[in-house]
Protein backbone atom coordinates (compact mmCIF):
# COMPACT_ATOMS: atom_id res chain seq x y z
CA UNK A 1 0.00 0.00 0.00
CA UNK A 2 1.57 3.26 -0.91
CA UNK A 3 1.78 5.96 0.50
CA UNK A 4 1.91 4.67 3.99
CA UNK A 5 4.66 5.93 6.26
CA UNK A 6 6.04 4.56 9.53
CA UNK A 7 6.97 6.17 12.59
CA UNK A 8 10.45 5.70 14.23
CA UNK A 9 11.45 6.57 17.92
CA UNK A 10 13.60 9.02 17.53
CA UNK A 11 16.31 8.89 20.67
CA UNK A 12 18.08 11.81 22.53
CA UNK A 13 19.32 13.26 25.49
CA UNK A 14 19.64 16.17 27.33
CA UNK A 15 22.08 18.57 25.59
CA UNK A 16 24.82 18.29 28.26
CA UNK A 17 27.98 18.85 29.17
CA UNK A 18 31.23 16.07 28.34
CA UNK A 19 33.02 14.10 30.50
CA UNK A 20 36.07 16.13 29.63
CA UNK A 21 34.37 19.06 30.99
CA UNK A 22 35.06 21.26 27.90
CA UNK A 23 32.83 20.18 25.58
CA UNK A 24 29.05 20.69 24.69
CA UNK A 25 27.34 17.44 23.65
CA UNK A 26 24.62 15.67 22.73
CA UNK A 27 23.72 12.02 21.40
CA UNK A 28 21.06 10.60 18.81
CA UNK A 29 19.56 7.27 18.56
CA UNK A 30 16.63 5.25 17.28
CA UNK A 31 14.05 2.56 17.80
CA UNK A 32 12.06 0.94 15.25
CA UNK A 33 8.63 2.12 16.60
CA UNK A 34 6.39 0.72 13.53
CA UNK A 35 8.46 0.66 11.03
CA UNK A 36 10.06 -2.94 9.57
CA UNK A 37 13.52 -2.31 8.25
CA UNK A 38 16.02 -2.51 10.79
CA UNK A 39 18.98 0.28 9.66
CA UNK A 40 17.99 3.92 9.64
CA UNK A 41 20.88 7.20 8.56
CA UNK A 42 20.54 9.06 11.84
CA UNK A 43 22.24 12.57 12.84
CA UNK A 44 21.94 15.31 15.32
CA UNK A 45 22.41 18.76 16.11
CA UNK A 46 22.71 20.67 18.71
CA UNK A 47 21.45 24.35 19.24
CA UNK A 48 22.34 27.28 21.87
CA UNK A 49 20.20 29.79 23.06
CA UNK A 50 20.68 33.49 22.40
CA UNK A 51 19.63 36.57 23.88
CA UNK A 52 18.09 38.02 20.67
CA UNK A 53 15.86 35.50 21.42
CA UNK A 54 17.25 33.00 17.94
CA UNK A 55 18.77 29.05 18.86
CA UNK A 56 22.12 28.84 16.66
CA UNK A 57 22.83 25.64 15.21
CA UNK A 58 26.52 25.37 16.76
CA UNK A 59 27.78 21.76 15.64
CA UNK A 60 25.94 18.30 14.14
CA UNK A 61 27.07 14.66 13.86
CA UNK A 62 27.86 13.34 10.98
CA UNK A 63 24.72 10.89 9.74
CA UNK A 64 25.72 7.35 10.54
CA UNK A 65 23.61 4.18 9.41
CA UNK A 66 22.87 2.23 12.99
CA UNK A 67 20.40 -0.19 14.26
CA UNK A 68 17.48 0.27 16.65
CA UNK A 69 18.21 0.65 19.90
CA UNK A 70 21.29 3.14 21.00
CA UNK A 71 24.11 2.30 23.21
CA UNK A 72 27.12 3.94 23.40
CA UNK A 73 28.81 2.31 20.26
CA UNK A 74 25.34 2.76 18.08
CA UNK A 75 24.34 6.37 18.21
CA UNK A 76 25.83 9.73 17.02
CA UNK A 77 27.06 12.54 18.75
CA UNK A 78 27.00 16.12 18.15
CA UNK A 79 29.79 18.49 20.22
CA UNK A 80 31.60 21.49 20.45
CA UNK A 81 33.87 23.43 22.96
CA UNK A 82 33.14 25.70 25.45
CA UNK A 83 34.29 29.06 25.25
CA UNK A 84 32.91 30.45 28.85
CA UNK A 85 31.31 27.93 31.01
CA UNK A 86 28.33 30.79 31.88
CA UNK A 87 24.96 28.97 31.81
CA UNK A 88 22.83 28.93 28.57
CA UNK A 89 20.00 26.80 27.05
CA UNK A 90 20.58 24.35 25.01
CA UNK A 91 18.42 22.07 22.16
CA UNK A 92 19.64 18.40 20.81
CA UNK A 93 17.73 17.97 17.72
CA UNK A 94 17.84 14.27 16.09
CA UNK A 95 16.71 13.22 12.51
CA UNK A 96 16.48 9.46 11.26
CA UNK A 97 15.77 8.55 8.01
CA UNK A 98 14.92 4.68 7.74
CA UNK A 99 16.31 2.73 4.64
CA UNK A 100 14.30 1.62 2.55
CA UNK A 101 11.05 2.93 3.58
CA UNK A 102 8.98 6.06 3.79
CA UNK A 103 9.38 7.53 7.11
CA UNK A 104 7.12 10.50 9.50
CA UNK A 105 9.82 13.46 9.37
CA UNK A 106 9.66 14.50 12.84
CA UNK A 107 12.72 16.14 14.58
CA UNK A 108 11.83 15.80 18.06
CA UNK A 109 14.51 17.51 20.65
CA UNK A 110 15.48 18.14 24.26
CA UNK A 111 16.11 21.07 25.79
CA UNK A 112 18.34 21.80 29.04
CA UNK A 113 20.58 24.51 30.52
CA UNK A 114 24.07 23.64 31.28
CA UNK A 115 27.37 25.73 32.36
CA UNK A 116 28.72 26.31 28.36
CA UNK A 117 28.59 29.13 25.91
CA UNK A 118 29.85 28.36 22.85
CA UNK A 119 30.08 31.95 21.00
Amino acid sequence: MSGLRCTPISGRDNPHVSENKIDMSGHGWWKKGDCSNNRAKVFNCIYEYFTDHSWRQQACSPTKELKPGGGSSNRTVARIKCRTFQQASWRNHVEVDVIGELDTGEKPMNQAKAACRAQ
